[in-house]
């Protein structure tokens, strides 16, 4: 079994059929849904395109969708432990999240499920890719349109193999480079490790291919577009020390007029205290007036759809377990839903309080001292109580909603406990602690009020990451003047203070850094980003000196403790090659990455 989980097959032959591989190879007559039967016209290539969607998703959805029992969003193994996250409610398979050098075990469950997710995502668009030059393929209308929709189905297919390489570079390092469909006919145990920059160089061809066939903005930001394929090259050109490539790619995209930031109230929430800045979350969907959100994933609740759809899990990740803290818990006793006995009082709590959290990942200390920037306080609306949980709801008798006060103070501190800097603690629970309103989701039905999932639509890229990363490409191409203009559009949409050029220049990577964190709280894979310039110009991402373990000791008081490792050059920072692959693969011996036995 370990050898079929980490052969590369592809995930059609795996997931849709439902069977293993001798089966596969036996089974006579062939599904319906088999690849021969599918992939013969446009509308078979758009389901397998399809399916690619939903396996992309599953950022955003449980840890454990490939098994396991990991409570976390999956976004969360990139998302937290960092330098401006640190985890709270832990769970064994995320100890690296509040003590870095825990990361050493090499079978865990997290590890093994973004391994094979990925592949799976790579094996699948290698199908698509392959089969696409085959002949006799109805592409449907006139020459000139079944080229073009051929050419849309092969960028899409080559846009989702680069994306899942790039999750692979960042959190593995060197992996096997596989541009072919994987069959019984080729069936492989002799996998090397590929350098970063072999498979860079493959992620390149596949994003300018993306790029140049997708429309820079689809009909729907549920659908890729050429935008996020000049993303994501962007991002890549960054890592490859090409700052002038990336300037040349990202301008088209900022410079625009096909997205913009979103500077006024808009919205289903624009009825609602609120501002510009969490507007966007609330209403994220081209159709609903977004301009700035370049992709999001569609929901439906179960009950509104005879098929719904999966539960994303960001909110009980990022958001904090409030019900759980011993005084916040007397909140909402005089609900009239609760006293009437219409709902528990876990429903009613987190009915009044913006959905329910599990308190997994909460932002640092410090993540919340980069917003007072200049002595400005609470001035920032990411900081605001519209975007971060500084006070809890409580309805009384008489339906209305106050503040929830112990006697007299605010209940939700960011005061650093003795017990929460125990090295010997497995785990935190500052169930007190503030985290970001990002995610807030309530059930429209008061029995779901205190569910872990939410079923809202749901943003995955903005063009604020890539604003910041064009100021980055510009610093980095010696345009720090032009740099400042589009941290700064960011930064004023949200009422921050305006930044000078000198004051960019002297903070230079790490002000990049600390603007990416105050806009990209939660949003962003931190962990990718610190590792990308952490190993830039041959840099080594263990080095205790580099933008990774540096920060984190200077902002993360959890995980950035010296006795949790992060002054030490032997705790990993790339996550190791599953152990469950590397004795699969008979037929060449691996090795592991730096640090692991």
């Amino acid at each position: 079994m370990k050898k079929l989980k980490y052969t590369l097959i592809a995930l059609l032959v795996l997931c849709m059929t439902g069977c293993n591989e001798s089966s596969f190879l036996e089974e006579d007559p062939r599904a319906s849904l088999y690849p021969e039967n599918l992939l013969v016209d446009y509308s078979g290539f758009q389901s397998m395109v399809t399916s690619l969607y939903g396996m992309m998703r599953n950022e955003y959805r449980r840890a454990d969708a490939l098994g396991g029992g990991l409570p976390l969003v999956l976004h969360s193994a990139w998302g937290c432990g960092v330098d401006n996250s640190w985890s709270n409610n832990s769970h064994s398979d995320f100890k690296y999240m509040y003590y870095p050098s825990q990361i050493n075990q090499t079978d865990l469950r997290i590890f093994q499920n973004i391994f094979q997710w990925c592949y799976r995502i790579i094996n699948t668009a290698n199908m698509v890719i392959s089969r696409a030059e085959g002949s006799g393929i109805d592409w449907k209308g006139t020459e000139t349109e079944a080229a073009a929709h051929k050419n849309k189905i092969i960028a899409q297919a080559r846009f989702f193999r680069a994306w899942a390489y790039r999750h692979l570079t960042y959190s593995f390092g060197a992996v096997p480079l596989s541009t072919e469909e994987i069959t019984g006919m080729n069936y492989r145990n002799d996998w090397e490790r590929n350098s970063v920059e072999s498979i860079r160089e493959v992620m390149e061809q596949d994003f300018v291919f993306a790029m140049n066939n997708l429309p820079l903005r689809e009909e729907s930001n549920s659908k890729i577009s050429g935008a996020m394929a000049r993303h994501y090259l962007g991002e890549l050109y960054l890592a490859m020390d090409q700052p002038s490539k990336a300037v040349e790619v990202l301008k088209p995209l900022t410079e625009g007029s096909e997205y913009s930031l979103i500077t006024n109230r808009f919205g289903k929430n624009s009825a609602n205290p609120g501002c510009p800045f969490i507007d966007v979350f609330r209403t994220p969907m081209y159709a609903d007036g977004n301009t700035e959100v370049l992709y999001a994933f569609v929901n439906t609740e179960p009950e509104n759809s005879a098929f719904g759809t999966a539960e994303v899990y960001m909110k009980s990740t990022y958001k904090n377990y409030y019900s759980n803290d011993g005084v916040i818990n007397k909140s909402n006793k005089y609900d009239p839903d609760y006293t009437s006995g219409a709902a528990t009082w876990p429903q009613v709590f987190w009915i009044n309080n913006g959905g329910k959290g599990a308190g997994r990942c909460v932002p640092s200390r410090g993540a919340f001292r980069l917003y007072n920037y200049k002595d400005q306080g609470t001035q920032d609306d990411r900081v605001s109580d519209h975007a971060v949980v500084w006070t809890i709801n409580e309805k009384g008798a008489d339906g209305k909603i106050t503040e929830f006060l112990n006697n007299g103070k605010m209940v939700v501190d960011t005061t650093v406990t003795a017990a929460m800097l125990d090295d010997n603690k497995t785990t935190i629970k500052k169930y007190n602690w503030p985290t970001t309103r990002k995610w807030d989701y309530v059930a429209p039905l008061l029995a779901n009020g205190d569910k872990d999932g939410c079923y809202q639509d749901i943003v995955y890229l903005r063009l604020a990451d890539t604003y910041l990363l064009y100021a980055e490409a510009l610093l980095k191409n010696n345009q720090a003047g032009e740099a400042i203009k589009w941290i700064n559009k960011v930064r004023n949409r949200s009422n921050a203070v305006s930044i000078t050029e000198a004051e960019l220049t002297a903070g230079g990577m790490d002000f990049i850094l600390d603007e990416r964190s105050r806009e990209l709280l939660s949003e962003e894979e931190r962990r990718h980003t610190l590792i990308r310039v952490s190993q830039e110009k041959g840099g080594d991402e263990r080095d205790v000196n580099n933008y990774f373990k540096r920060r984190m000791r200077q902002l993360n008081e959890i995980a950035g403790r010296d006795a949790r490792g992060m002054n030490s050059y032997d705790t990993p920072v790339l996550f190791p090659i599953p152990q469950e692959f590397i004795d699969s693969n008979t037929g060449r011996q691996l090795e592991n990455n730096p640090g692991y036995l």
